[in-house]
């Protein structure tokens, strides 16, 4: 995964980022909206992860947003417009498809801006913005966030070492390879958290009192992002507050996607979700001229 620039940015112009993008995806239920969000997404992160490990993603996303789309309207027969009939004389009603592959598209952008944002929101600004406020929360989400890749890692290692001190011959060994390695992961676990307690209770964490430094400062740049993000923002989500791209899929699909506010509201959304793509290919762009420079 590479360094990008907008995660030297203020933890909280990364948080609002990252709410607002999320909120607008999953509340305002637009296809449109869905749909930019869902491009931008896909986009930025192929920027973070490159293209093997996007790639890797989009084949474990796509089967699973596909199944999804597909059963919606064989559950769900809503609508007025039907397309044909089950065997069980269910209608297949295009409200339905349309809501499934919506409701698609919505959990996969999700998902995609939730693993941009643990890349860029690591647990450090967590602790940063919400430690004072809600330590013990703070700390869980933090701890959680850093236990789950390194539980897989050590559980990962395990593995490798039990099958080359012996290689499983049939598919048993192979399950108890398995169960043994998970089992020794656990109580590595169990152990790091008690030592990790022992660590935060001897350094003073939670007493009364007790004073932090942070490296983050809010300076003029991030005045300036979080600006110009909530300025887009306002522009994508205010034509909806205001009923002027609203968007129902049942009992019929009604609703404007087509004019100059509506346009105007499309815009401004993909500007606030490719905001931070914009940010790194300029700080790339003047990395290689000052290298070019040299």
């Amino acid at each position: 995964m590479r360094r990008e620039a907008f995660s030297d940015f203020h933890p909280a112009v990364n948080l609002a980022f990252f709410g607002g993008v999320l909120g607008v995806t999953m509340f305002l239920r637009h296809p449109v909206y869905i749909t930019v969000s869902l491009a931008c997404g896909c986009v930025y992160t192929l920027y973070l992860l490159g293209r093997k490990r996007f790639v890797k993603q989009l084949l474990v996303l796509i089967p699973v947003l596909l199944g999804m789309a597909v059963l919606n309207p064989l559950f769900n027969h809503e609508g007025v417009t039907v397309l044909f009939y089950l065997p069980n004389d269910n209608p297949v009603t295009l409200e339905a498809a349309a809501f499934g592959l919506a409701s698609a598209g919505m959990m996969g952008a999700s998902i995609l801006w939730f693993g941009c944002c643990n890349a860029v929101f690591t647990t450090d600004k967590i602790i940063y913005l919400f430690g004072r406020i809600i330590p013990g929360l703070s700390l869980l989400i933090s701890m959680t966030l850093r236990f789950v890749p390194r539980f897989m890692e050590y559980l990962k290692n395990v593995m490798q070492t039990q099958q080359a001190m012996e290689a499983p011959k049939n598919p048993i060994q192979t399950l108890k390879q398995a169960l043994a390695a998970f089992s020794a992961t656990v109580s590595w676990a169990l152990e790091q958290s008690i030592v990790t307690a022992d660590s935060m209770k001897s350094r003073g964490y939670g007493l009364t009192g007790r004073t932090a430094w942070s490296i983050y400062r809010f300076s003029r740049r991030d005045r300036v992002a979080l600006a110009v993000f909530g300025v887009l923002c306002a522009g994508a989500v205010v034509p909806c507050v205001m009923g002027l791209t609203g968007w129902e899929f049942y009992p019929a699909m009604t609703g404007q996607l087509t004019g100059p506010i509506q346009l105007l509201a499309y815009i401004c959304f993909g500007g606030a979700c490719l905001m931070p793509l914009i940010i790194d290919l300029v700080e790339d762009y003047r990395w290689n001229l000052l290298r070019s420079g040299i």
